[in-house]
């Protein structure tokens, strides 16, 4: 009773207090106005597109990346995109893929390719977060549109790291003649958000023009690159190496723990309708449960040459390539002449694509010669 009776007294207290210091006043406070809410930053563009690569397959399986021989068709690539930059010097860039893989799938499936924020202040020091595409091996670096053939090399494939979550240091320097990229990555992958363990792969590349100027009226330059990584990993999925971390189950895992080194080298020619590529990729293996040994090196080259003819509608190319994934086996060594025709009826943004495939899978191979052929439709909006 007594607690009830002082709750009342100090609210009456409290009241009275609250209208007396109303009445003092000669006239009401004005509303406080609402508070407007700007925009961190303004984006001066803002850009959505998109990919699509419809793909028809026939004729052998081919090397390891194609599942069998069955014909088929397939969404090579189908992507949507969005860029835009900030006044604060900053871009960014979302892209997803609906499709994307070679190999047999049950179902479409959305993932994630690129997702970065680069800060752009300094053509010389950009720095860039996210995930995106590691900066080793030439092919690997070259926008997946505007390849030349269908498919990049085996030993693009296999010995490059791809896309990985991580930051990265990159410019151009001497009037864009000399260019760098140097990056730490998770090493484990695209779409983790994991690192395996708590080492960083360590990525750098450098290339330049030493030469540029005209040939027979038409313009001409020579490019050179070079990179390298360096890498310890845990559990990680490497194929076609012959790696067991389980030796006493029947198959291989192809689960890699222990060191990597890799390094590449590359050039191109261009000269008006005529481009030359040539790249060679190494990378030596140190796996800590010392198999298949102690340490080996897997590598390969590609050398492609291109023409464009017919008022610039049509692409032709010829490629060579061979990739070893173990230098201590003999007669595992994969080998690739490719021919190609590209009808470019509005450049890159509107092509077909005809590539014809002869592979030969090593002499440990009972496989005969494989022969493929590869049609595709492409569009970019």
């Amino acid at each position: 009773m007594r607690a009830n009776v002082r709750r009342l007294v100090v609210l009456g207290f409290s009241f009275l207090v609250t209208a007396g210091g109303g009445l003092a006043q000669s006239a009401p406070n004005p509303p406080t106005p609402p508070t407007n809410v700007q925009p961190a930053g303004v984006e001066p563009t803002l850009a959505f597109g998109g990919l699509i690569q419809a793909q028809l397959e026939a004729g052998d399986r081919g090397d390891s990346r194609w599942a069998n021989g069955n014909d088929r068709f397939l969404l090579r690539r189908a992507r949507l995109n969005g860029t835009g930059r900030f006044l604060q010097d900053f871009d960014f860039r979302v892209e997803i893929d609906l499709a994307g893989t070679l190999a047999n799938t049950t179902g479409l499936r959305a993932q994630l390719t690129d997702g970065y924020i680069n800060w752009n202040r300094y053509s010389m020091a950009n720095v860039r977060v996210g995930q995106f595409k590691t900066p080793f091996g030439f092919e690997q670096l070259y926008s997946d549109p505007r390849l030349i053939t269908m498919e990049r090399s085996l030993v693009n494939d296999r010995l490059t790291l791809n896309r990985q979550l991580g930051a990265q240091a990159s410019g151009d320097l001497l009037d864009k003649r000399l260019s760098y990229a140097v990056g730490e990555f998770n090493g484990n992958g695209a779409n983790n958000n994991f690192n395996d363990n708590e080492k960083f792969a360590l990525v750098g590349r450098l290339s330049g023009i030493p030469w540029q100027g005209e040939v027979a009226g038409q313009k001409a330059s020579w490019s050179l690159g070079a990179d390298a990584f360096g890498s310890e990993d845990t559990g990680l999925a490497l194929p076609d190496l012959g790696l067991d971390s389980t030796p006493a189950t029947k198959d291989l895992d192809n689960l890699f723990t222990g060191k990597r080194r890799g390094s590449g080298f590359d050039s191109q020619v261009h000269a008006g309708p005529l481009d030359f590529w040539v790249e060679y990729l190494a990378t030596r293996f140190e796996p800590t449960d010392r198999l298949p040994f102690a340490s080996f090196n897997a590598s390969g080259w590609y050398a492609q040459a291109s023409w464009i003819f017919c008022g610039g509608h049509l692409q032709a190319v010829a490629k060579a390539e061979s990739f070893d994934p173990d230098d201590r086996v003999s007669g595992d060594a994969v080998t690739t002449q490719t021919y190609g025709l590209n009808y470019l009826i509005k450049g890159h943004d509107l092509k077909l694509m005809l590539d014809y495939l002869r592979t030969d899978l090593g002499s440990n191979n009972p496989l005969p010669r494989q022969q493929k052929l590869l049609a595709r439709l492409q569009v970019i909006f």
